[in-house]
């Protein structure tokens, strides 16, 4: 399995004893309701939930601005063995594709800052070859992995059942040795194609809108710099004539 970022080999760690590995912005995210909220009843600048396609949530920011279109992303949250919260997987469209670029899709997986970072994340579509992902950042909320998906990343996505993913809980040893455990979870695929389907077509819509906002600024007359060339041609001629005057 390969993905367009580059990616190294993964060492399991040995597993031993494992804390409570818990993502805490994510504490609240089991308890959401099963009915999704009318986007008028929500407040511009706030999340909500769009559609549910079974295992995938589409997840969108209400607008500021009345017509303009959310920016949305599919999601689903990630629990251990005892259903804690670990990780999320956010997928965004990508806005634009390059000539030179065939990233169709970016994908972001959250996991919490008790994360192991040296080992990456092991990410592994039904039986095919796992990868693994270095960590590119950590923010007050968690360690984020990025990953660049081309279109036939997302085709491996679609035709599987089940993406297992396994990220590591940093632990200390009674000598102070910095180590590892292996948490595995496993992101469900089921609903993923039709949730990617619809995410494309919302982003369709923005892609609509950003090139009438072009257009328009394409047709805006140039007024303004007329307008100062003609009141700079007044000053000079005015100008010429009190020196004729004297």
């Amino acid at each position: 399995m390969t993905f367009s970022r580059p990616l190294v080999t993964l060492g399991l760690i040995a597993a031993i004893t494992l804390p409570a590995l818990i993502l805490p912005s994510l504490a609240v995210a089991q308890t959401e309701p099963l009915v999704l909220p009318d986007r008028s009843e929500v407040e511009p600048g706030q999340p909500y939930i769009a559609e549910i396609f079974r295992d995938w949530q589409i997840r969108c920011i209400r607008a500021d601005v009345l017509e303009t279109p959310d920016r949305c992303e599919m999601f689903q949250l990630l629990e251990e063995e005892n259903g804690n919260p670990v990780a999320e997987f956010r997928i965004a469209a990508a806005l634009f594709q390059g000539e030179d670029d065939d990233t169709v899709a970016n994908a972001t997986i959250l996991t919490p800052l008790d994360t192991l970072l040296s080992p990456g994340l092991q990410l592994r579509i039904d039986d095919n070859q796992p990868a693994t992902v270095p960590y590119a950042f950590c923010r007050e909320i968690g360690c984020f992995v990025q990953l660049s998906l081309s279109a036939e990343d997302i085709s491996l996505f679609e035709g599987g059942a089940d993406a297992q993913v396994v990220l590591f809980a940093l632990l200390r040893d009674e000598l102070g040795q910095m180590g590892g455990a292996p948490v595995p979870t496993t992101a469900s695929l089921r609903g993923f194609t039709a949730a990617f389907a619809a995410l494309e077509l919302r982003m369709a819509d923005i892609r609509a809108f950003i090139a009438e906002q072009d257009a328009l600024d394409g047709d805006a007359p140039e007024g303004d710099g007329a307008e100062g060339e003609g009141a700079e041609g007044e000053d000079d001629a005015v100008e010429g004539d009190t020196e004729a005057t004297e």
